[in-house]
């Protein structure tokens, strides 16, 4: 039986405790390894959208026109750090190859298949550690400010409506009844009213844990530095010296997965689209579900703490500090937005994990049957987590997976 296998997972944030929880669905006994508190990382500090629309890749054949603009003027979400690039060409050049039409329809068709799958991962994890109060199901809206930036997007409103994704499109006055606090008026809107959003992503990951140690889970508060072969095991070396031994390992890690040693997460073209969040405590009335300014890369979020505004792609690495730049136009396109402050409340950094495909990897190392990768998930990690875990514990429990993977698997990179 699975209580006499045990799993080592690395990484607790919302991928690595849906993996575990799935686990112990299987029967298996399972040991999270992270050096910080679970969910305090990377999944504390997104929209909270349960974004199983997000079938449009970041990658868009529109981008060798427009990079110039995205460089270098002030109301581009987009930022780079050109010695990052110049050191990172081959991330950066395959990354521009998936940029092709071809390529983009390829993407949206495989996310589209599997975000259509998303609350199959996502709802027994919300029954099982009772976090359904923290799921507000009012839907999400898209806004334009004009027609052009409307037009500009129709290609990618059609290919999510090839997907099967459902919305509705909106005027000016219909915008304004649904969020009357918007500042400024939005002559088009797309709202997609089965959309949920998180209201406090690091409470959900809270009570995922508590669920994880409810279920006999153990947890060990250390960074995980090397996986060693042993006969029919694997043994993940720690930081502090000691070693835990385990029949399988998944790999969770987000961003900085290819860090641990001896997985072969290293040969990956795995980086970091760096992401920013600012947010205005008291003031989640102003809006009564998500809403993303298209044309900003902006989300604004209602959620427990306050109003969230979260967005901005930033290609400079792991070791550099927050770019003020990024802050300073998450500032002014949200007061461009509502009556706010000057200054928001809080400040955020956050790793997303990303692939030159903006696919995540999902299923087994190439160099080893003992090791498993769950990561790379981009601009989905709380949206596929649930359904990550669940394939992860499908291949760990010998059954066929209820999603094809081929198209995740970390092969596609040799």
């Amino acid at each position: 039986m699975n209580e006499n296998k045990t799993v080592a997972v690395v990484g607790a944030g919302i991928v690595g405790l849906s993996c575990a929880i799935w686990l112990q669905i299987k029967g298996f006994s399972v040991i999270l390894i992270d050096p910080e508190k679970p969910g305090s990382g990377t999944s504390s500090g997104n929209a909270g959208t349960i974004a199983d629309y997000g079938c449009i890749p970041v990658n868009n054949p529109k981008i060798f026109r427009r990079l110039p603009s995205l460089l270098f003027s002030k109301d581009s979400p987009f930022s780079i750090d050109l010695h990052y690039a110049l050191t990172h060409l081959p991330w950066l050049i395959g990354f521009l190859k998936n940029c092709r039409t071809a390529r983009v329809a390829r993407i949206t068709r495989i996310l589209g298949k599997l975000l259509a799958k998303t609350y199959q991962g996502l709802d027994p994890l919300i029954e099982l550690s009772g976090s359904r109060h923290l799921l507000s199901q009012q839907g999400f809206l898209q806004v334009f400010k004009t027609e052009r930036e409307y037009e500009s997007v129709r290609a990618n409103t059609q290919a999510r409506k090839d997907q099967g994704v459902e919305f509705i499109e909106l005027n000016a006055a219909e915008i304004g009844e649904l969020e009357p606090s918007l500042k400024q008026a939005f002559e088009k809107g797309l709202y997609f009213n089965n959309v949920s959003h998180v209201v406090n992503p690091q409470s959900l990951s809270t009570r995922y844990f508590e669920c994880f140690l409810a279920k006999q889970g153990r947890y060990v508060k250390q960074r995980a530095l090397a996986v060693d072969h042993k006969k029919e095991a694997i043994r993940v070396i720690l930081e502090d010296g000691e070693t835990i031994d385990a029949d399988r390992v998944v790999i969770a890690a987000g961003a900085f997965s290819a860090q641990i040693d001896g997985t072969g997460a290293q040969r990956l073209p795995l980086d970091t689209e760096r992401g920013y969040h600012i947010q205005y405590a008291g003031r989640q009335s102003l809006l009564k579900r998500p809403v993303s300014w298209v044309a900003a890369g902006m989300y604004a979020t209602p959620m427990e703490q306050g109003l969230r505004f979260a967005g901005t792609v930033e290609f400079a690495g792991y070791d550099q500090s927050m770019n003020p730049r990024n802050l300073d136009f998450l500032v002014r396109k949200s007061r461009e937005m509502f009556d706010l402050p000057e200054s928001p409340d809080q400040e955020w950094l956050g790793f997303r994990p990303t692939f030159p495909d903006a696919l995540p990897v999902i299923g087994y190392s190439p160099h080893s049957e003992y090791i498993l990768f769950a990561f790379g998930h981009h601009h989905l990690g709380l949206t596929l987590a649930g359904i990550t875990g669940k394939l992860i514990a499908e291949l760990l429990n010998q059954e066929e997976p209820s999603h094809k993977l081929k198209a995740f698997s970390s092969r596609r990179f040799r």
